[in-house]
């Protein structure tokens, strides 16, 4: 890749715990990534960018809990995956505006918001054997939107 950003992107992905490939994939799936001009612009992008896919994500699981076909079983894991990620959103909003604030209390709201998916996860897991692909895939990309979000903070000095 030769855009502007793509060194930015390749020194991001190298120090993150997501797959290279992941975290790459991820960063490019907004097209606004291309376009940055450095780590903070980059930072407000994935953060954006991980709010609105964490709030889809709420949305599904609601839509997911309402729907007569979704197993009984699954309507527990769903509330608390539902409650995760609407407290995942509201911290990758909140870093959002704590970049050009405080970038120490940016970088732990980053993090934090990871916990939504531990939180979902843990719940799924521990209360049905129902393997369901859309519930696995979504907090992998809320974990990855968090790890990587964390490392580019933290390179802005979090």
């Amino acid at each position: 890749s030769n855009w502007p950003s793509a060194s930015l992107v390749d020194d991001v992905c190298k120090q993150s715990d997501t797959t290279y490939g992941d975290c790459v994939s991820t960063l490019e799936s907004d097209p606004r990534t291309r376009t940055a001009s450095d780590l903070r612009s980059l930072a407000r992008i994935v953060l954006e960018t991980a709010h609105a896919n964490t709030t889809k994500s709420k949305e599904h699981f609601e839509i997911m809990a309402k729907s007569s076909m979704t197993a009984p079983d699954l309507m527990a894991a769903l509330k608390k995956c539902i409650f995760g990620y609407d407290r995942a959103a509201a911290l990758f909003s909140s870093s959002r505006m704590k970049i050009d604030l405080d970038i120490t209390a940016a970088s732990y709201d980053a993090i934090a918001a990871h916990a939504g998916a531990l939180f979902c996860a843990y719940q799924y897991n521990s209360t049905t054997r129902i393997d369901v692909q859309t519930i696995r895939a979504r907090n992998i990309y809320l974990e990855s939107y968090a790890t990587i979000a964390f490392v580019i903070i933290n390179q802005l000095g979090g």
